[in-house]
Protein backbone atom coordinates (compact mmCIF):
# COMPACT_ATOMS: atom_id res chain seq x y z
CA UNK A 1 0.00 0.00 0.00
CA UNK A 2 3.02 2.41 0.39
CA UNK A 3 6.65 2.38 -0.09
CA UNK A 4 9.70 4.19 1.23
CA UNK A 5 13.17 4.35 0.02
CA UNK A 6 15.86 6.37 2.61
CA UNK A 7 18.56 5.99 -0.85
CA UNK A 8 18.63 4.50 -3.94
CA UNK A 9 19.14 1.02 -2.25
CA UNK A 10 17.32 1.24 1.56
CA UNK A 11 13.94 0.68 1.47
CA UNK A 12 10.76 -0.01 2.90
CA UNK A 13 7.04 -1.53 1.77
CA UNK A 14 3.64 -2.06 3.86
CA UNK A 15 0.75 -3.33 3.11
CA UNK A 16 -2.43 -5.65 4.03
CA UNK A 17 -2.00 -7.84 6.77
CA UNK A 18 0.77 -6.80 8.04
CA UNK A 19 2.81 -6.91 5.13
CA UNK A 20 6.34 -5.51 5.74
CA UNK A 21 9.16 -6.12 3.51
CA UNK A 22 12.59 -4.44 3.32
CA UNK A 23 15.32 -3.96 0.58
CA UNK A 24 18.90 -3.61 0.38
CA UNK A 25 19.16 -3.55 -3.30
CA UNK A 26 17.04 -1.04 -4.61
CA UNK A 27 13.90 -3.28 -4.87
CA UNK A 28 15.18 -6.05 -6.89
CA UNK A 29 14.99 -8.71 -3.82
CA UNK A 30 12.40 -8.31 -1.01
CA UNK A 31 12.52 -9.42 2.79
CA UNK A 32 9.31 -10.10 4.63
CA UNK A 33 10.05 -8.73 8.18
CA UNK A 34 7.10 -8.79 10.21
CA UNK A 35 6.71 -5.79 12.95
CA UNK A 36 4.38 -7.29 14.94
CA UNK A 37 1.91 -10.41 15.31
CA UNK A 38 -1.18 -8.39 14.30
CA UNK A 39 -2.31 -8.68 10.78
CA UNK A 40 -3.99 -4.93 10.50
CA UNK A 41 -3.55 -3.55 7.54
CA UNK A 42 -0.60 -0.88 7.40
CA UNK A 43 -1.87 1.94 5.13
CA UNK A 44 0.95 4.37 5.09
CA UNK A 45 5.05 5.05 5.60
CA UNK A 46 6.38 8.40 5.99
CA UNK A 47 9.62 9.94 7.41
CA UNK A 48 9.80 12.85 9.67
CA UNK A 49 12.72 15.89 9.71
CA UNK A 50 14.48 14.18 12.24
CA UNK A 51 14.77 10.56 10.69
CA UNK A 52 11.99 8.89 12.67
CA UNK A 53 9.57 6.86 10.40
CA UNK A 54 5.87 6.34 10.65
CA UNK A 55 3.25 3.86 10.08
CA UNK A 56 -0.56 4.40 9.87
CA UNK A 57 -2.78 1.68 9.80
CA UNK A 58 -5.85 -0.30 10.21
CA UNK A 59 -7.91 -0.53 13.32
CA UNK A 60 -6.10 2.82 15.26
CA UNK A 61 -2.80 1.14 14.80
CA UNK A 62 0.30 3.64 14.66
CA UNK A 63 3.50 2.69 14.61
CA UNK A 64 7.27 4.52 15.20
CA UNK A 65 10.74 3.19 14.49
CA UNK A 66 13.68 5.37 15.88
CA UNK A 67 16.26 3.61 13.94
CA UNK A 68 15.44 3.49 10.27
CA UNK A 69 13.09 0.76 10.94
CA UNK A 70 14.92 -1.72 12.33
CA UNK A 71 13.16 -1.90 15.48
CA UNK A 72 9.33 -0.55 15.63
CA UNK A 73 6.76 0.77 19.17
CA UNK A 74 2.95 0.49 18.67
CA UNK A 75 1.76 4.06 20.06
CA UNK A 76 -1.02 4.79 21.91
CA UNK A 77 -3.81 5.49 19.98
CA UNK A 78 -6.00 7.93 20.44
CA UNK A 79 -8.81 6.42 18.17
CA UNK A 80 -10.20 2.76 17.17
CA UNK A 81 -10.79 3.47 13.32
CA UNK A 82 -8.43 3.37 10.66
CA UNK A 83 -5.50 5.74 10.21
CA UNK A 84 -5.04 5.83 6.30
CA UNK A 85 -2.65 8.54 6.45
CA UNK A 86 0.47 10.03 8.86
CA UNK A 87 2.00 13.19 7.99
CA UNK A 88 5.06 14.97 10.08
CA UNK A 89 5.82 18.20 10.98
CA UNK A 90 8.32 20.15 12.51
CA UNK A 91 10.31 18.80 15.22
CA UNK A 92 8.59 15.58 17.26
CA UNK A 93 4.71 16.86 15.74
CA UNK A 94 3.17 14.12 13.64
CA UNK A 95 -0.71 14.23 12.20
CA UNK A 96 -2.55 10.74 11.78
CA UNK A 97 -6.07 11.08 10.15
CA UNK A 98 -8.35 8.14 8.92
CA UNK A 99 -12.09 7.41 8.78
CA UNK A 100 -15.04 9.74 9.60
CA UNK A 101 -12.44 12.96 9.29
CA UNK A 102 -10.71 11.81 12.04
CA UNK A 103 -7.31 13.89 12.56
CA UNK A 104 -5.57 13.68 15.24
CA UNK A 105 -1.65 15.92 15.66
CA UNK A 106 0.58 14.82 18.22
CA UNK A 107 3.89 17.22 19.74
CA UNK A 108 5.69 14.26 21.29
CA UNK A 109 6.57 11.83 18.64
CA UNK A 110 3.19 10.04 19.02
CA UNK A 111 3.40 9.64 22.91
CA UNK A 112 0.06 11.35 23.58
CA UNK A 113 -2.49 12.83 21.16
CA UNK A 114 -4.86 15.80 20.73
CA UNK A 115 -8.19 15.54 18.37
CA UNK A 116 -7.95 18.30 15.93
CA UNK A 117 -11.27 20.05 14.50
CA UNK A 118 -11.53 18.63 10.60
CA UNK A 119 -15.22 19.96 9.80
CA UNK A 120 -15.66 17.11 7.79
CA UNK A 121 -17.12 13.29 8.32
CA UNK A 122 -15.20 12.32 5.10
CA UNK A 123 -12.41 9.78 5.33
CA UNK A 124 -9.20 11.59 5.14
CA UNK A 125 -6.75 10.15 2.72
CA UNK A 126 -3.53 11.95 2.00
CA UNK A 127 -1.39 14.71 3.24
CA UNK A 128 1.35 17.03 2.34
CA UNK A 129 3.48 19.88 3.76
CA UNK A 130 3.75 22.83 1.14
CA UNK A 131 7.13 24.87 0.63
CA UNK A 132 5.59 27.50 2.88
CA UNK A 133 4.93 25.65 5.75
CA UNK A 134 1.13 25.11 5.45
CA UNK A 135 -0.25 21.94 5.86
CA UNK A 136 -2.81 20.31 3.10
CA UNK A 137 -4.68 17.37 4.10
CA UNK A 138 -7.16 15.35 1.51
CA UNK A 139 -10.23 13.11 1.58
CA UNK A 140 -13.60 11.49 -0.07
CA UNK A 141 -16.11 14.04 -0.89
CA UNK A 142 -13.87 16.77 -2.24
CA UNK A 143 -12.46 17.43 1.36
CA UNK A 144 -9.19 20.01 1.13
CA UNK A 145 -7.98 21.00 4.88
CA UNK A 146 -4.85 23.69 5.33
CA UNK A 147 -3.61 24.16 8.37
CA UNK A 148 -1.00 27.35 8.50
CA UNK A 149 0.20 26.53 12.20
CA UNK A 150 1.66 23.54 11.94
CA UNK A 151 -1.17 21.20 11.75
CA UNK A 152 -3.17 22.71 15.41
CA UNK A 153 -5.92 23.65 13.39
CA UNK A 154 -7.76 23.59 9.68
CA UNK A 155 -10.03 25.30 7.27
CA UNK A 156 -12.11 23.39 5.09
CA UNK A 157 -11.80 23.96 1.26
CA UNK A 158 -14.71 22.02 -0.01
CA UNK A 159 -14.40 21.35 -3.14
CA UNK A 160 -18.20 21.73 -5.23
CA UNK A 161 -17.42 19.00 -7.51
CA UNK A 162 -17.47 16.38 -4.23
CA UNK A 163 -15.05 13.73 -6.15
CA UNK A 164 -12.67 11.67 -3.93
CA UNK A 165 -9.58 13.13 -3.03
CA UNK A 166 -6.89 10.76 -2.42
CA UNK A 167 -3.04 12.09 -2.84
CA UNK A 168 -2.11 15.78 -3.07
CA UNK A 169 0.99 17.33 -3.98
CA UNK A 170 2.78 20.69 -3.44
CA UNK A 171 3.06 22.62 -7.44
CA UNK A 172 4.67 25.94 -8.17
CA UNK A 173 2.73 29.12 -7.01
CA UNK A 174 1.39 28.30 -3.95
CA UNK A 175 -0.44 25.16 -5.89
CA UNK A 176 -1.41 22.10 -5.06
CA UNK A 177 -1.93 19.08 -7.13
CA UNK A 178 -4.99 17.30 -5.82
CA UNK A 179 -4.95 13.27 -7.29
CA UNK A 180 -8.25 11.42 -6.94
CA UNK A 181 -11.31 9.91 -8.83
CA UNK A 182 -11.71 13.15 -11.24
CA UNK A 183 -7.55 12.50 -12.19
CA UNK A 184 -5.37 15.56 -11.61
CA UNK A 185 -6.48 19.23 -11.10
CA UNK A 186 -4.72 22.56 -9.55
CA UNK A 187 -5.56 24.08 -6.73
CA UNK A 188 -4.10 27.38 -6.10
CA UNK A 189 -4.03 28.07 -2.26
CA UNK A 190 -4.06 31.62 -0.30
CA UNK A 191 -0.78 32.91 0.12
CA UNK A 192 0.36 32.92 4.01
CA UNK A 193 0.95 36.01 5.11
Amino acid sequence: LDVHFSDRLQGLAVGAYGLFLTTEDGGLNWSENPIGEEDWHLNQIRRSDSGRLYIAGEAGNICRSDDSGQTWTVLPSPYAGSFFGVLPLEGDAVLVFGLRGHLYRSEDAGDNWQPIESHTQAMLTGGVRMPDGRLVVVGLSGTVLVSDDNGKSFSLLQQPDRMAIMSALPVEGGKVLLIGDGGTKELSIAVKE
